[in-house]
């Protein structure tokens, strides 16, 4: 099927899926990565990779029962959550050699995501707001006397 051509004024949906409307993220790219639906393949997937750090289909299959890694891992990317793919050579029982994905989050960018200007850790923004009561507490007792 072909896809129907743009005006020139207004933008294709690829240009327009890339963009945000949140103050200061350029690119849908650097927003933090979303959590899966709960109860999910994907969700079971994202928390067998926090767990272990890297995992394949062995893995998912030993410890979850579950057949459709590349898919979970498909929706956790399009969720936002930066997953490396390395490339591993096995040797099968007739003597062939095959690749099979190991799937691994890369703590470097999610570090810089959860870090980056415009996100406040939750246990700053406790001690902010506590810090906040106090102040306001104080103006009040300083008001009464």
């Amino acid at each position: 099927m072909k896809k129907r051509p743009t005006p020139e004024g207004k933008p294709s949906a690829q240009s327009s899926a890339d963009s945000t409307a949140l103050p200061g993220i350029e690119r849908a790219s650097e927003a933090p990565p979303a959590d899966p639906k709960p109860n999910t393949r994907p969700a079971e997937a994202l928390a067998l990779l926090l767990r272990q750090g890297e995992i394949d289909q062995r893995d998912f299959l030993d410890g979850l029962g579950g057949w459709r890694l590349a898919a979970a891992i498909h929706v956790l990317r399009r969720l936002g959550w930066p997953i490396e793919t390395v490339r591993v050579p096995l040797t099968l029982a007739n003597g062939e050699t095959a690749n099979i994905a190991r799937y691994g989050l890369d703590r470097a960018a999610l570090y810089q995501r959860e870090h980056q200007a415009g996100i406040i850790a939750p246990e700053l923004a406790g001690w902010l707001a506590l810090a906040a009561v106090v102040f306001l507490l104080h103006l009040l007792a300083r008001w009464a006397a």
